[in-house]
């Protein structure tokens, strides 16, 4: 079980919806920034977002690709906890983008979002009986390859001058 708590700064953003499609994207809609494949049949319950680059981690943002963050001001049915797969074009600043369905006919651009980094906290349901022999505990150890496996790798590649002379 995980536990959800909020931590860092909160962000004040204007929120607006997008779809997967070209004409919102790039040529191909359904792979995000991430390289994070949209499922056909998607929806805002997926709970997908695309954040500016100025939030992004690479330019300087605290927020990095698969972080969760919570949404709040948008509309009840679209707060809540996202996770972040994708990236808006760099001319926007400070802005979220909600995946939506075209068929859930939204249209939203709201100002004064807030906007907050969530991070999870492992609790444990069941504590072990001997938490001394969970520490303690190794892996197994891999198998050794036989010879011939052994052999095969070892052997040198043919040289470039060689494999162009036989092409």
């Amino acid at each position: 079980m995980r536990k959800l708590r909020t931590g860092g700064p909160v962000y004040t953003v204007t929120a607006t919806v997008y779809q997967a499609v070209a004409a919102q994207t790039d040529s191909h809609p359904f792979v995000t920034a991430d390289n994070s494949t949209i499922r056909r049949g998607y929806g805002s319950r997926q709970r997908w977002v695309a954040v500016s680059h100025d939030l992004l981690q690479p330019w300087g943002g605290r927020i990095h690709y698969g972080d969760k963050v919570q949404v709040r001001g948008v509309s009840p049915r679209l707060d809540g906890v996202y996770t972040v797969h994708d990236t808006m074009h760099k001319r926007h600043r400070r802005r979220v983008d909600i995946l939506t369905s075209p068929k859930e006919h939204l249209a939203i651009s709201s100002k004064n979002v807030r906007l907050q980094l969530v991070k999870s906290i492992a609790t444990q349901q069941h504590p072990t009986r001997h938490p001394r022999l969970a520490s303690t505990h190794t892996p197994k150890q891999r198998p050794v390859a036989s010879h011939a496996v052994r052999r095969h790798r070892s052997r040198p590649a043919r040289p470039a001058y060689l494999a162009a002379a036989i092409l």
